[in-house]
Parts: C-alpha cells; structure tokens; sequence
C-alpha cells in the first residue's frame, strides 16, 4: 500500500488478509481509517522477518521518508505513531494531517471530503452505487441522485491493479454510517468497508 512498505516489507513477503474472516478486527488488516477532523490514520499489517529488517531499522526508515517527503511539502503534516513487530507481523500506524497528505506521501489518487466537493474537484460522479444501509433512500444511486446528496461525504480510491499479485483487500473505517458503494468495495460494518486493490475507482459514501 505504501511506498515505505514497498521498500521495508514486501521484500519479507505480504500479510493476505483471510477473507473467510471479513469481520476480523481492523488491526489484523491493512486499514485506513478516516476521521471526523479530517485526519487520516494508516494502519499497515504486513508479514515481517526481522533477520532481514530490524525494528529500529525499520522505523528509521520510515522516519526517513517521512522527513523526506516533509522537506518537499512544508504543509504535510505526517507523523509516526507507532512501528511494532510480533510473531512475524509488523503494525506500523501513520497519521496524517489530511488526505492529501496521505495521498502525495503514498502517491496514490486518494479523495476524502463531501460530494460537492468532489464533483467541483473534477472527480467522475457518473456512477452507479448500491445501498448498504437500512437508511439509505434508495437500493441504488446514480449521478443525479449523488449530487442531491452534496452535503454527505465520500471516499474515493483510484487504483491501478497489479498484474503480478492477486488483487488484495484494504480496510477502509469512515467517521459516519456508510450508506451506499461502488464495484469492488464491500461492507463488513455499518462504518467499515473492505477494498479491493482491483484496477478502478472505488467509492463510499458515507453520512
């Protein structure tokens, strides 16, 4: 998922999530969560074997990145929160000011804000979604319907698949009630969806 973990971890081989087990706490999963105070926290559960990378190491590393991205963007605000490793799984926890800086750090398409805002930021609202909540007013919406609803908040991830790998699954925690997805995004809770890595944008809606 992140450039750093590219670099730190996927050499020691990735943590698959087991999608027999979709309800398993976010912090056995790769997770993103989204809050209220528009902050985003990273949560990377990779596979981690620590006679190639050490801990320290590992977090050096990260630390080093951050502050190299920092160096470039001033008004990234980008912290570390924790760098941890147990029976072969690392958890590292980044925090990050907004989702822009989430986005430039991991060089990903990654929008967070209300549907007026994404329609006014150029993003593709030609869509058709499903319901996934009791309080949702229709089975399905579509762009008239989404414009309607300018004041709800929406997540959306762009992703290009990797041909080399089985597309993997990302854990994505929202603030609000999630009410309607698109393709390639499953509910696992009334403010959890899973994600998948699939080529494609993916989107939420949520109150």
């Amino acid at each position: 998922m992140m450039c750093i973990c590219v670099l730190g971890l996927a050499a020691c081989g990735e943590k698959t999530p087991d999608t027999k087990d979709e309800l398993a706490p976010a912090s056995t999963k790769s997770s993103v969560s989204v809050n209220k105070d528009g902050s985003i926290v990273s949560t990377i559960v990779e596979d981690f074997v620590e006679s190639y990378y050490d801990v320290e190491g590992l977090k050096s590393m990260i630390e080093s990145s951050i502050a190299a991205y920092k160096a470039e963007n001033s008004a990234a605000e980008i912290k570390l929160k924790s760098c941890k490793a147990k029976d072969g799984v690392a958890n590292v926890v980044i925090e990050f000011g907004d989702y822009q800086a989430y986005a430039g750090f991991n060089q990903e398409n990654f929008f967070v804000g209300t549907i007026k805002d994404a329609n006014m930021a150029g993003y593709d609202l030609n869509v058709t979604l499903s319901a996934v909540s009791e309080k949702s007013e229709n089975v399905t919406v579509s762009k008239p319907e989404l414009l309607g609803m300018g004041d709800s908040h929406v997540v959306i991830v762009e992703n290009v698949e990797n041909q080399e790998a089985e597309p993997d699954l990302m854990r994505v925690d929202c603030f609000g009630e999630i009410l309607y997805v698109g393709d390639g995004v499953t509910a696992v809770g009334k403010k959890s969806v899973n994600v998948s890595y699939s080529e494609g944008s993916k989107m939420i809606v949520f109150k």
